[in-house]
């Protein structure tokens, strides 16, 4: 198994710093809210003769909210553990 600690075979924008991983966070977080209003929006207007059929979109897209709450949390729990870094002018 290949010891993948060394930071320097990252390239500059994919580096984990912690402004990237709160970015991640936030955008995770209104996934989640964005998939509530979605699941409603999706059950409440399915045509009659679908119904069945949007009730149950309704309810799997309703089934990423946690997914992404907890990707959410993991994320900016991963920023707070990288220390700061300040960025040098050159």
């Amino acid at each position: 198994m290949e010891n993948n600690s060394d930071k320097s075979s990252w390239c500059s924008c994919c580096t984990p710093t912690r402004e990237n991983l709160r970015l991640l966070s936030d955008v995770c977080l209104y996934l989640g809210f964005l998939s509530i209003v979605a699941s409603v929006v999706t059950w409440f207007t399915a045509s009659r003769e679908n119904q069945a059929y949007g009730e149950r979109f309704g309810i799997f897209i309703g089934l990423w909210v946690p997914s992404f709450f907890i990707l959410s949390n993991r994320l900016s729990r991963k920023a707070d553990e990288l220390p700061v870094t300040i960025a040098v002018e050159e």
